[in-house]
């Protein structure tokens, strides 16, 4: 019997397909009648970051840095989020240019909505793992990223 290729490429693709694929069932689930709008996983992981930094300016680049994606990536996000009017855009005092986000109703009221059936997801991943190798897990993912990531100023 032939052992099985392990391509690292094909594996952390195919994980990242599977558990994306997940995440935008579990928050279909939990949107139920309202499922029909598109929300993903990504759009989670914003909503969930400008609601824990509440009370904190939180700037475009905050999620550029945070979620290590391109800016122009993260402005189409926004973008769409605002069309759909989960995040609001406020001017800041003292420089027209820099625009606050914050959450809207809808936002706050679609995150309590999804954030619970997501970290039910989460945690049962977890549980899949002892807590070292969770630790091992994450450790060994965040230094793989740091190897792939572009130097800081090629993501302008």
């Amino acid at each position: 019997m032939q052992e099985k290729k392990r391509d690292l490429g094909q594996w952390l693709c195919h994980a990242s397909r599977l558990f994306r694929r997940q995440m935008d069932q579990s928050i279909a689930a939990a949107m139920g009648a309202d499922a029909d709008e598109v929300f993903s996983g990504r759009n989670l992981w914003v909503l969930r970051y400008v609601k824990e930094h509440e009370g904190e300016a939180v700037y475009q680049r905050d999620l550029e840095k945070a979620f290590r994606v391109r800016r122009s990536t993260i402005s189409n996000m926004i973008d769409l989020m605002v069309q759909k009017q989960y995040l609001v855009r406020e001017n800041v005092e003292g420089d027209k240019r820099l625009k606050r986000l914050a959450l809207t109703e809808k936002g706050e009221a679609i995150l309590s909505e999804v954030a619970h059936s997501v970290g039910d997801l989460e945690i049962s991943l977890r549980a899949k793992f002892s807590a070292e190798e969770y630790t091992q897990f994450l450790t060994l993912l965040e230094r793989l990223c740091d190897s792939l990531e572009p130097p800081a100023e090629t993501l302008e």
